[in-house]
C-alpha cells in the first residue's frame, strides 16, 4: 500500500524561495509507486497545502491532515526540506513529536543544538575537534570596537548565529567594517556569531543511514569565485560562482579523516536523514565549521552530487532517508 509522504516546504527565513526549489526536485523524484506526495508550505502561522492545480487549502494543525477531493488524508511520514526555522532548529521536529509522526531529519534536540552555531562549535570542540576561535553577542548589547577585538583578532566572519545559506555574512578585514557587519547580521538574527578568519581549502561531506548502515558520502572542496571569497549566498545558489569538486582534490589520508571525522560527528550529535557537514584544512589541522541539517536538494546541491558519484540516485536517496524514518 503506498505511504502518504507530507513534503514540508519553506519556513520563516530568506531561504523560503531555496526551500520550495529543493521540494520541487524532491518531489520529481519521488517514487510515485511508492507514495503519495503531498505539498505543503509553511510560512509564519499560514500552514497550506498547495494542490496540482496551484490551489491552497489550510492544513488542520490539531491532527496535521489536509482535505484532497472531499477526502480527509493523514500522512505516514513528513520529509521536511525547510532551511532555517521552523525545520531546521527543533520546532516542526517538536510538533510532529507531539503528533506521533516519523520525520526524516535528526531529532528536536540535535537540530536546536547544531542550528545554534556557538553551541554547536561549543559541544564539537569539548569532543576534541578543532574549531576557529569566536564571540557571541546579541541584540541590544552595547557593540563597540573594543570590546568584540578583545575576543578576537581580524579578520573575521560576522554571521547570524542562528541561520543559513550564508545570508547575512560578511568578512571583514578592516576594524571599520566591523560595526556596519554588525548591523547586517543582526538585521537576520538576534545573535551575531565573531568568528576568526581561518585560511584553508573548504571541504564539506554529506552523510546518512541507509538499510540501517551509516553511509558517509565523497569529500566535496568548495572554491568560491565571489568577491566575498568564501561559500556566501551568491556562491552557493549562482551557476558559476563556486567550484564544487567531488571528489576533493586531497589525499587520500585526509579524505578518509574527513569521512570518519564525519561518521564521529554525526553519531556525538545524535543527527539523523541527510546531513551534511562542514570544514577548512588549515596548517595540517582539520576544523569543524558547522552541521547542516536539512541540506539543499536542487539539482546544483552538494549531497545530491556526491550520492550521484558513488551511483544513488536520488530517488534512491529519498526513499532511503523516507523508509529509514518510518522505521518502528
Amino acid at each position: 500500500m503506498k505511504k502518504n509522504i507530507a513534503l514540508v516546504a519553506g519556513g520563516d527565513s530568506g531561504e523560503y524561495v531555496i526551500s520550495v526549489n529543493s521540494a520541487a526536485i524532491i518531489r520529481k523524484n519521488l517514487d510515485a509507486g511508492k507514495y503519495n506526495v503531498f505539498t505543503l508550505l509553511i510560512s509564519g502561522k499560514k500552514w497550506v497545502f498547495l494542490h496540482d492545480d496551484g490551489k491552497e487549502s489550510a492544513v488542520d494543525k490539531n491532527d496535521f491532515s489536509v482535505l484532497h477531493n472531499g477526502s480527509k488524508i493523514t500522512f505516514d511520514c513528513a520529509l521536511i526540506t525547510i532551511h532555517g526555522t521552523p525545520g531546521e532548529d527543533g520546532k516542526l521536529q517538536g510538533y510532529f513529536d507531539l503528533m506521533g509522526i516519523p520525520y526524516t531529519t535528526s531529532g528536536q534536540l540535535a537540530c536546536s543544538l547544531t542550528f545554534n552555531k556557538y553551541f554547536c562549535n561549543a559541544l564539537a570542540a569539548c569532543w576534541g575537534m578543532h574549531v576557529a576561535q569566536s564571540a557571541k553577542f546579541g541584540k541590544g548589547e552595547e557593540l563597540t570596537l573594543e570590546r568584540i577585538l578583545s575576543k578576537v583578532n581580524l579578520p573575521v566572519f560576522v554571521k547570524p548565529n542562528k541561520g543559513g545559506s550564508s545570508l547575512g555574512t560578511t568578512f571583514v578585514k578592516e576594524k571599520e567594517e566591523l560595526l556596519p557587519a554588525m548591523n547586517i547580521c543582526l538585521e537576520h538574527d538576534d545573535e551575531a556569531l565573531v568568528e576568526e578568519y581561518i585560511e584553508g581549502v573548504e571541504l564539506t561531506c554529506g552523510v546518512y543511514r541507509r538499510k540501517g548502515e551509516i553511509l558517509v558520502l565523497p569529500v566535496t572542496e568548495i572554491v568560491s569565485k565571489t568577491e566575498a571569497k568564501f561559500f556566501d549566498y551568491k556562491a552557493k545558489y549562482t551557476q558559476g560562482a563556486a567550484d564544487e569538486i567531488t571528489p576533493a582534490r586531497i589525499s587520500e589520508e585526509l579524505t578518509l579523516q574527513v569521512q570518519k571525522t564525519t561518521r564521529y560527528l554525526y553519531e556525538k550529535f545524535e543527527l539523523k536523514g541527510v546531513c551534511r557537514l562542514d570544514y577548512i584544512y588549515s596548517k595540517d589541522k582539520l576544523f569543524f565549521l558547522e552541521a547542516n541539517i536539512t541540506p539543499g536538494m536542487s539539482e546544483r546541491s552538494i549531497v545530491p552530487q556526491q550520492a550521484e558519484y558513488v551511483g544513488i540516485t536520488l530517488r534512491e536517496l529519498f526513499s532511503d532517508v523516507l523508509e529509514q524514518a518510518m522505521i518502528k
